[in-house]
């Protein structure tokens, strides 16, 4: 082997064929060992076969061409050197960093410079690359084989009983969840210190009621929302331990496997998605939802982020002129205010992570106050459901250093503590309802709206969920019990 790549090396032959795969081999395999919880359709797989390894292996066949017009003739050494340096991080740019072209082009013309200067070295760079690739290809192998067994059947199996029950009272339904917005009782309470009372006051003149203590049961969107649709704990069965991600998440949020919904189109319900990024969209899921916002033609097929020209407010009050006037569920879900810094280097210190967090609070209240205008509008006696996904994890430095050590109960609540605000129709009496956490959310909802004892009978514990990385392995735990309390039990 080594013989064999020392003669690759010093010889002077061109390999055209094993450049493009030099080029290619690698961002597609890191890509896929990052995002390969996002990727889950067929569309997505032949995008980054093509973008990898189809249009570099034109560019790198065409390139004898362009090179023998008189301007380049005298560049031919540098072809094939200039063409792996450059898309090679051009494909870095597109698939890891999103690169604007403004920093496209940048990156294009210092990797044009690079590939200058090594050209005499380039075969030892192609080397390099192929051992990264290879380095990939042995990481991607657990996660793949973790992603190719994970099946949401597993957990999501509920009872016919649920699963048919009849809705006595039958009220437009609207879900709003704006991510990471924290329980009111614990905004204005270290370490937020947020004064919320004017929008405190907005809810309450509009017969909101609020509930207190409410938390999440899992740490991220992707862990928490299928536990809520399903009405079901996972207990990070879905989740892989090296990575913290959440596969076919979507299936259960969007897509034909929510509890919820199915539940809703067996009482004829229509049901409407509106949202204004690609994170329960980009793997492609066979929606459960009638009708979605997003075009899937707007949709990237690499990026998760926010989906451009999308305004949710304008396309909820354009879809609601056309609405029928009953028997309709809408799911509105936006990213605000989110949550503090993802990883430790985007983090700008615990002070200036709280105001990054509660000036986007503001935006969400502005936000909500408008939507929930709109609704009533339209229908004075809908039930309006006001639900975050989890809380904003303000007082650490970055929402990853959760999964890094043990949060004391300030923290922990701060992780978890979840905005619950409800509005109900004159037809429902709510005296007697008790709402601790998303899982059992709907639960208490159908109650209410059938009657059925079946949900009460089902609730789940109301106990949150965190994975923890200890001595060089990960672990779940339970780390707020059923009565509230921070504990840290390991999920066996």
């Amino acid at each position: 082997m080594i013989d064999s790549i020392k003669a690759f090396i010093n010889n002077d032959k061109n390999y055209p064929i094993l450049t493009v795969l030099a080029i290619g081999l690698y961002p597609f395999l890191h890509y896929a060992n990052s995002n390969l919880y996002l990727i889950g359709s067929l569309k997505q797989l032949f995008f980054l076969i093509g973008l990898c390894f189809i249009v570099p292996a034109v560019l790198v066949a065409i390139s004898p061409f362009i090179f023998k017009l008189k301007p380049f003739r005298k560049l031919e050494k540098f072809r094939l050197s200039v063409a792996n340096t450059c898309l090679f991080l051009g494909l870095f740019g597109i698939l890891i960093f999103h690169y604007n072209r403004k920093e496209m082009l940048l990156a294009l013309v210092i990797a044009g410079i690079i590939g200058l200067l090594v050209f005499k070295h380039i075969k030892k760079i192609m080397v390099l690359q192929f051992l990264l690739a290879l380095m990939s290809f042995v990481t991607l192998l657990p996660k793949l084989y973790f992603m190719l067994n994970q099946s949401n059947d597993d957990w999501l199996e509920t009872s016919e009983t649920i699963l048919k029950a009849k809705l006595k009272v039958k009220p437009n339904i609207f879900v709003i969840q704006p991510d990471g917005y924290v329980n009111i009782d614990q905004i204005n309470k270290t370490p937020y210190n947020y004064d919320n009372s004017e929008f405190e006051g907005f809810l309450n003149a509009n017969n909101f009621v609020n509930y207190p203590k409410f938390r999440s049961n899992y740490y991220s969107t992707a862990a928490s929302n299928p536990s809520l649709f399903a009405m079901k704990h996972h207990y990070f069965s879905n989740t892989n331990k090296s990575t913290l991600k959440t596969h076919k998440s979507s299936d259960v949020i969007v897509g034909e496997e929510n509890t919820v919904l199915n539940i809703l189109k067996h009482n004829n319900y229509k049901s409407y998605f509106f949202t204004d990024n690609s994170f329960f969209l980009i793997d492609r899921p066979v929606l459960g939802f009638d009708y979605c916002n997003v075009p899937e033609s707007e949709v990237s097929l690499h990026n998760s982020g926010r989906v451009k020209g999308i305004d949710i407010i304008e396309d909820f009050k354009a879809v609601l002129d056309t609405l029928p006037k009953n028997d309709n569920f809408v799911f509105v879900e936006r990213t605000v205010p989110g949550h503090i810094a993802y990883r430790e280097s985007y983090a700008r210190g615990v002070e200036e992570e709280r105001k990054h967090y509660l000036r986007r609070v503001e935006i969400a209240n502005t936000w909500l106050k408008e939507l929930i205008t709109t609704i009533n509008n339209y229908d004075e006696d809908a039930l309006i459901i006001i639900v975050a996904d989890h809380g904003g994890f303000v007082g650490q430095e970055y929402l990853l250093e959760a999964t890094k050590r043990r949060l004391n109960t300030q923290e922990a609540y701060s992780a978890f503590s979840s905005m619950l605000s409800i509005k109900y129709p004159k037809a429902i009496d709510y005296s007697n309802l008790e709402y601790n956490s998303n899982v059992n959310l709907f639960k208490t909802i159908f109650y209410s709206l059938t009657g059925e004892q079946a949900f009460l009978d089902t609730l789940e514990k109301n106990s949150s969920y965190i994975p923890l990385k200890e001595n060089g392995s990960t672990a779940f735990y339970e780390c707020i019990d059923n009565n509230g309390k921070v504990v840290y039990n390991k999920v066996e």
